[in-house]
This record gives structure tokens, C-alpha cells and sequence, in this order.
């Protein structure tokens, strides 16, 4: 099974279905649409989108990238109406989130340069900006190509998976496939570090360096990412929403709202395109091919997709102008 942030998937197909289906072709094509985007963050939370926090919902509509306030308005306005029928259906019980938001509230999410990819070196700066080798490697991971479902390649990363000699690394999807994938010394080195860690240090580390109690102890087992060991039930791989948490204090910290796994492989998939169009001069099958390998997404089912979307010349040499 390919990794699905990059598939035409939805998180509860069949209940995402019913609700579909009430509807006309064109409009269906809209709303699914909204489900395919949401697809990643309600598999990082392991929850449908009508058990959304209002925060929880509040980055989600950053993530639907609305260029105008209109558009922003029906993004809201659709997420809402699902939320309702859930709750007319007993999926969901208690008050939908959104019937008390303001008229203004979708305009906070329309912004017409809201950055979505990275070149290679700012998502090393972003970094090497990291106290916690813990919170570096999972910005690292996705950027060279490791995901899975509900980001299950990086949680079940071990230390006999990370083959330092060969820089190679053996994953393991949720569904039990596995693969091996070559990274660069970063990536390598990260993971290293990150076994070594045995402590978590909060705000990054900005707090007084004698207060204790800014320090987490890691849970001590042979994963590459661990929770920290405060009333934890995960001792073996970490908890699931770790990746997804970690990442949006992350966000929130450099400002980024669309800093996201999803974006972070994006963006990866660039600076890999980048470095195969400096070698052949060219962005055709065969190095759309090397790129589907590494970032484990099908070739038949979503390159259209994904190269109408970014992975193209234009938006490569947008990012990367001097190639």
C-alpha cells in the first residue's frame, strides 16, 4: 500500500461516501476534494473530521491553501454541513464546533502567498534550528521520503533499521510491507542522534537550562522516534498523532501554517526533481519514476495529480530559480 497523503483517498470512505452521495456530480467533485485534503490530518489524529477540536478544524482550512475569502467561506461552509449531517446520522454526538465561530472567521486562512514548499536549504535551516534531535528527525524523515500510513514508516524506524555504513534505511508500512530507501549523511546522522537522546527538552529548548522540569525523559526502548516517558501508555513505538503534535509546534513557532508532513514530503519530491534535472537535464518518466520509488506513491494513480498540483517545471524552477 502506498503512502495515502499521496493517493485520491478519504479517511472513512464509506461514511464520507454516504454524505457524498446526497449530492450532484459537480458538487461531489468539490467535497471530495475538501475529504482528500483532509485525508492526511484526520489520519495523523486517527479521528474523523466531525470529532474535530475548533482548533483541530482551525488548521485544517490552512490546509485547503483558499486564495479568496469566498472560497474560504465554502471551504468552512462544507466542513460545517458535514459536521451537521454526522450528527443528524449519530455519528457524532454534542454541538457542531462551527456553529459559533464568527461571520469573519474564515478570512484568517485566505492568504495569497501562504508557503507551501521548501527548498532543500531552508528545511535544513529549520533544522539545524532544533534543540531536540527528537523533533529534527521527524522534519527530516518525510523530506527524504519516509511517511506511510498514518506516518507508520517513521514510527516503527528502529535502530537496526537505520543502516549507517550503506546510508540506507529499511521501513516497515502499517500494513506489514516493507522497503529500503537511500538517504543522505543528514538523514543518517539525525537518526543516530536521536537513538542517543534520552531527554526532551520543552519550547525547544528556550527555557532556564536549571529548571528540571523542562526536561522530559524519552521512553528507553530502540526506536528511532519515542514519546516522552510523562503517564505514557506507548513504551515500545510511539504514540500515533507524535509526528503530526510535534510538527505543529513547530509550525506555529516559525509561523508556517502549511509546515505539515504532506508539505515537507512536497517539497522533498522538488529538491530530489531538482537534483535529478541537474544531472540529465531533463524532468520525464525516468526521473518521475525515482522520485514515486523513493516517496512510495503509485505512478499510475497519482502522478497526473501530483505534477498538475506542483511536481513540474514550473513550480521547480519557481522554487530552485537558478537551475
Amino acid at each position: 500500500m502506498s503512502n495515502r497523503i499521496y493517493e485520491d483517498a478519504m479517511f472513512n470512505e464509506e461514511i464520507k461516501g454516504k454524505f457524498i452521495s446526497e449530492y450532484g456530480k459537480g458538487t461531489q467533485k468539490i467535497i471530495s476534494r475538501i475529504f482528500k485534503i483532509s485525508n492526511a490530518i484526520e489520519s495523523d489524529l486517527k479521528k474523523d473530521l466531525y470529532s474535530f477540536s475548533r482548533e483541530e478544524l482551525r488548521r485544517l482550512m490552512f490546509l485547503f491553501m483558499p486564495t479568496t475569502e469566498n472560497s474560504s467561506r465554502h471551504n468552512v461552509s462544507w466542513v460545517s454541513k458535514y459536521i451537521d449531517w454526522a450528527i443528524d446520522h449519530g455519528y457524532k454526538s454534542g454541538l457542531n464546533p462551527l456553529d459559533t465561530v464568527g461571520s469573519d472567521w474564515h478570512k484568517q486562512f485566505v492568504n495569497n502567498n501562504i508557503k507551501k514548499f521548501w527548498t532543500d536549504n531552508e528545511i535544513y535551516r529549520i533544522i539545524d534550528s532544533r534543540h531536540n534531535a527528537q523533533d529534527a528527525v521527524i522534519i527530516i524523515l518525510p523530506f527524504c521520503g519516509v511517511g506511510g500510513e498514518g506516518h507508520s514508516e517513521i514510527l516503527n524506524l528502529t535502530k537496526n533499521d537505520v543502516d549507517v555504513f550503506n546510508q540506507r534505511l529499511h521501513l516497515i508500512n502499517e500494513d506489514g510491507k516493507k522497503r529500503t530507501i537511500n538517504v543522505d549523511e543528514k538523514c543518517i546522522k539525525l537518526c543516530v542522534e536521536a537513538l542517543k537522546e534520552d531527554t526532551y527538552a520543552k519550547m525547544n529548548g528556550n527555557t532556564a537550562p536549571d529548571n528540571r522540569a523542562d526536561l522530559a525523559n524519552l521512553v528507553e526502548n530502540d526506536f528511532v522516534v519515542r514519546s516522552a516517558n510523562t503517564n505514557t501508555e506507548h513504551f515500545n513505538e510511539a504514540e500515533k498523532n507524535i509526528v503530526y503534535r510535534r510538527l505543529s509546534k513547530i509550525a506555529n513557532e516559525i509561523n508556517e501554517p502549511s509546515f505539515a508532513p504532506r508539505y515537507i514530503a512536497y517539497s522533498g519530491m522538488l529538491a530530489m526533481a531538482k537534483e535529478l534535472y541537474l544531472k540529465s537535464g531533463k524532468l520525464d518518466k525516468e526521473e518521475y519514476k525515482l522520485i514515486a520509488e523513493q516517496f512510495n506513491f503509485n505512478m499510475d494513480q497519482s502522478l497526473t495529480r501530483i505534477k498538475n498540483e506542483f511536481l513540474n517545471l514550473v513550480t521547480l524552477k519557481s522554487l530552485y530559480p537558478n537551475i
